[in-house]
């Protein structure tokens, strides 16, 4: 097989380009600190890095939607706590009402306190969140949850719904509970106690003592009812606290798998960038060699 001089000539020059490719990649993947540049450089890297990547961005959204889940269940929280408070108020002059030496106009003036009371407590059943939705109207959540007053009633507007947020991959949490699960809608419910009773201390102090005992029952079927749904608020931050420790293990071993796949090991790539920079200079000084030959002096 005979051998050329232009053969020898371009099979340098070819050595010399890939030499100054390999010494470029490495330069790059030295200044980027990824090992895999390109799809190309790994497929199935690349494929594993991406599929890492969705499942870490996923997590973290859960990571999110358990904080907007906790802000949600604090604000519904508090509420309960207001409620919670009124009810112990009026229980309170509930009591006081029972008293057999107070007067017509004594009975009105803890009548007139009710009053507020049970306005109170309706601004408390129709509080919004921070983007207009009322809380406990269930998923009629843009139109007020309940309507009335104490002399005509209240009725509740919402449905039994109780809107949720997704928290993990297979928990759809509640973050809102339905009036009528807290506040009642029936003859026991918080506003029927009130007006119920208001009307009675408006009336003949002789029907005082029976509506002090109906009072008194209604007021604490409702306290039972907002201890129900906090003690189910407490329970689901225990589930977000638990959620949120797993999702943080969970970021850290894909964090964990995506620097295997794609991060530089800086000490190899350093070593090997110094072996290509001798190798390369070695090349460049043997074809400066080759060229320098009689035999290329002769070519056209």
């Amino acid at each position: 097989m005979r051998i050329s001089t232009n053969m020898i000539y371009e099979q340098s020059v070819g050595a010399l380009q890939q030499q100054s490719a390999s010494l470029l990649y490495t330069a790059q993947q030295i200044a980027t600190g990824r090992k895999v540049l390109t799809p190309a450089d790994d497929p199935v890297a690349s494929a594993q890095a991406l599929d890492v990547t969705q499942s870490r961005s996923v997590n973290a959204q859960f990571t999110r939607n358990q904080g907007y889940a906790g802000d949600a269940l604090k604000l519904v929280d508090g509420q309960l706590t207001g409620a919670g408070d009124i009810l112990q108020y009026a229980r309170d002059r509930v009591l006081e009402a029972g008293n057999p030496v107070l007067s017509d106009s004594d009975r009105r003036a803890i009548a007139t306190d009710l009053r507020a009371q049970f306005d109170a407590m309706l601004a408390i059943a129709n509080t919004r969140d921070a983007n207009g939705d009322y809380l406990f109207a269930g998923y009629q959540s843009r139109d007020p949850a309940f309507s009335g007053n104490p002399d005509a009633g209240v009725s509740y507007q919402g449905d039994q719904g109780s809107r949720t947020m997704q928290v993990s991959s297979s928990r759809f949490m509640p973050t809102t509970f339905a009036g009528q699960q807290v506040f009642g809608s029936d003859d026991s419910g918080v506003f029927a106690t009130l007006s119920t009773f208001i009307h009675a201390l408006e009336g003949p102090a002789s029907g005082v003592s029976t509506a002090v005992t109906t009072a008194l029952d209604g007021i604490d079927r409702n306290f039972d009812r907002v201890l129900s749904a906090q003690a189910q608020i407490g329970s689901q931050q225990v589930e977000i606290d638990q959620l949120g420790t797993i999702g943080s293990d969970l970021d850290l071993q894909y964090a964990t798998t995506l620097s295997n796949l794609q991060d530089l090991d800086y000490n190899e790539a350093l070593s090997r960038l110094s072996q290509q920079q001798t190798i390369l200079q070695a090349a460049q000084q043997s074809f400066l060699k080759i060229t320098g030959l009689s035999l290329f002096n002769y070519l056209n």
